[in-house]
């Protein structure tokens, strides 16, 4: 099977050598584990283990079976993987078709038995609200008169309005499952449409119809694509959008380039922006760069740019007003309004946590890269050597390919740039990698046997070890390491999603339909820090200052500043109530995670001696808690979920005079939450004393 054509270059090859080899060094050396900060990989020496032993049994068959297919024939039949591989071949529309199809059966039984087809992160809870919001046909939603109670990480409160901080892009998608009540299949339709757009790629990049099949069938059914096309994440939206966009530009013919697909790249990439900005830009800058470069001789190259921007222009526009309607500025995202300007991509303090820093980002990078080396493939050896392996032999790299391995590296610079450790369900931040690392470890066979000349070949004993000989041992080690990824690898790996998130999988409609709760106020019983958090935010105290006051002040100090703050008789809030607050941090030095309660976010300082009421929060911590945020999603209107509050819940009971009252916590040594009658009157009574 030939390899791409393209010009040859020695510089192209020194180069290729240079990268591939900084690239096997942060994906195989645990950089983070030598710097003494927050970041690290102590699951490192594991996984390292599994790969020399793994590799060891992958290679060592490999080597095994290519030696015996000398002797027996009817383990390697020339052509055989190539004419079965040839059927998958994107340029046919009904495999591509097929694979597609046969994609969204895996990512929809995904969805639905192995992350319970409910949003299990709190990136995913506030999307899915948002989609609900949009799915009514609104952009916010009036605010509570007491966020306290509801409010949660990523949801803004501003000016009477109420949304979350996502771009619009993926709540737009999970909005049209929510108008079909199932939001869950529509992150999966997404994950197919992606498949399609790869198929329509790869005839651009790949001459051998065999290895277009491999990139498509890897693309399609790799561990790492799979499950977040089963989530309610914005990735595979996002690179739906991203592969549409790059199909386009690979599309414009150099001499007559057409305006149109200049418009549909445009486009693509605009709705990429309004999903995934980060993401966008990392395919926007060499695409730009990449089409002016191609397109210098056209004529038709101002038409296509103005195309271009014309596309580009439509999401933009959305995304704009959108802004407005929200933060009341075009050019204020929600996520800025609500984390301030440092959220962004650059090296400065961090919106929590220490400052991101060239190192840090370094660091970010290498477990990003070790990661994938894991859950890319859940290859028994690392994932990323077949493909770094090829892009090593590789001696040509055509135009469209550099389109891609551009778009690779410059998703590597803004993930170096970004603060925060995407981590859920894989290394999330790189999805888009997983198309090109693909075709590449497709390509490593044919290369493989290329680069090594054949002696005696067909002939048992002949010449020691040839070009077709290492191609048929790439193959068989390759085929099993797929075994073993398939029963050693990827079964556990479903296993530790299935039943990993537990509380967000509770039904909550369905347990207040067996427990006979109906048109009732339901306390939802938090940590004692989740409450002080929210009642941070209620005084106005933005959500990175919040954090920072709780992560450096012991809890009980806390809960009397913020006691004292809500008793004033004249409201105190924002950076006035910031004020009377920040002096609690003087022992920030010496606050140690808690001892007392099972939360070990809280704080505490040593030796201090915590009054009845601080006592009761602890008590009340170790007598259960649950989370609140999954339970805005319930769809039951007659059940109003808040956070439990004590001394202020009067104020909300007040607001719904005809309902019950329940409070839900989860006992330590119960399976799921539990609902506990409350007394309406007692609690009023408490609060008029």
């Amino acid at each position: 099977m030939p390899s791409p054509p393209g010009a040859p270059g020695r510089g192209w090859r020194l180069a290729a050598l240079v990268v591939v080899g900084l690239l096997a060094l942060a994906s195989l050396v645990p950089v983070a584990n030598f710097i003494a900060d927050d970041l690290a990989a102590p699951w490192y020496a594991e996984v390292a283990g599994g790969w020399l032993s793994g590799g060891a049994i992958a290679l060592g068959a490999g080597a095994v079976l290519s030696l015996l297919s000398r002797r027996l024939p009817w383990l390697w039949r020339d052509g055989l993987g190539s004419r079965w591989l040839t059927r998958w071949d994107p340029a046919s529309r009904s495999a591509l078709f097929l694979v597609a199809l046969v994609a969204l059966g895996l990512y929809l039984v995904v969805a639905r038995w192995v992350l319970a087809a409910r949003p299990l992160h709190i990136d995913e809870v506030v999307q899915a609200l948002q989609a609900r919001t949009y799915a009514r046909g609104r952009v916010w939603l009036p605010a509570d008169p007491d966020p306290a109670f509801r409010s949660i990480l990523h949801w803004v409160d501003h000016a009477g309005r109420s949304f979350g901080h996502f771009p619009p892009g993926g709540p737009a998608v999970l909005a049209l499952g929510e108008l079909l009540r199932a939001p869950w299949i529509a992150v999966p339709l997404t994950g197919a449409g992606a498949v399609l757009a790869w198929g329509w790629v790869l005839p651009r990049l790949e001459p051998s119809p065999a290895i277009r099949g491999g990139a498509l069938l890897l693309f399609a059914l790799a561990p790492f694509p799979v499950f977040p096309a089963g989530s309610h994440m914005n990735h595979a939206p996002a690179l739906l959008w991203l592969l549409l966009a790059a199909g386009a530009l690979l599309r414009l013919d150099p001499v007559e380039p057409r305006p149109a697909l200049g418009f549909a790249a445009g486009l693509a990439l605009g709705l990429a922006a309004a999903t995934r900005p980060p993401d966008a830009l990392a395919l926007a800058l060499p695409g730009a760069a990449w089409t002016l470069w191609r397109l210098r001789g056209s004529k038709r190259l101002g038409a296509v740019v103005l195309a271009g921007l014309a596309g580009l222009a439509l999401p933009i526009a959305g995304l704009l007003a959108l802004n407005l309607a929200t933060t009341g500025s075009a050019l204020r995202f929600a996520y800025e309004y609500l984390w301030g300007k440092n959220v962004g991509l650059g090296f400065h303090p961090a919106p929590w946590g220490p400052p991101h820093t060239p190192l840090r980002g370094l660091e970010l990078v290498n477990l990003y890269l070790l990661r994938l080396n894991v859950y890319l493939f859940e290859t028994p050896f690392p994932a990323l050597l077949p493909a770094l392996g090829a892009l090593a032999l590789a001696r040509r790299l055509p135009p469209g390919d550099r389109l891609l391995l551009a778009w690779g590296g410059v998703l590597l610079a803004v993930y170096f740039a970004y603060w925060h450790d995407g981590f859920y369900l894989g290394p999330r931040f790189l999805l888009g990698l997983a198309p090109g690392l693909a075709l590449w470890t497709a390509r490593l066979p044919a290369l493989v046997g290329e680069a090594v000349p054949t002696r005696g070949a067909g002939q048992a004993g002949g010449g020691g070890m040839d070009g077709e000989l290492l191609h048929r041992g790439v193959v068989f080690a390759g085929l099993v390491g797929i075994a073993l990824a398939l029963t050693t690898g990827v079964p556990p790996r479903a296993r530790q999603y299935a039943t990993g998130l537990h509380t967000m999988r509770w039904d909550a409609d369905r347990a207040a339909s067996e427990a006979g709760v109906a048109n009732a106020v339901v306390l939802v019983q938090e940590t004692w820090g989740a409450q002080l958090v929210a009642r941070l935010w209620a005084l106005g105290i933005s959500k990175p200052q919040a954090e920072r006051l709780y992560r450096n002040v012991d809890a009980c100090a806390l809960e009397e500043g913020v006691t004292a703050l809500e008793g004033e008789a004249v409201a105190v809030r924002g950076d006035t109530a910031l004020a009377r607050l920040i002096p609690l941090m003087a022992d920030s030095l010496r606050v140690l995670p808690s001892t007392l309660s099972p939360d070990r976010s809280e704080r505490m300082l040593p030796g201090a001696r915590y009054p009845t009421g601080c006592v009761q929060r602890i008590l009340e911590d170790r007598a259960g808690t649950t989370l609140l945020a999954p339970l805005l999603l319930a769809r039951r209107p007659d059940l109003l979920y808040a956070r439990n509050l004590h001394q202020r819940n009067a104020a909300l009971l007040r607001r719904y005079p005809e309902r019950a009252v329940y409070l839900l916590r989860q006992p330590p040594n119960e399976l799921w939450p539990r609902f506990f009658p409350l007394s309406r009157d007692s609690i009023l009574t408490a609060a008029e004393r």
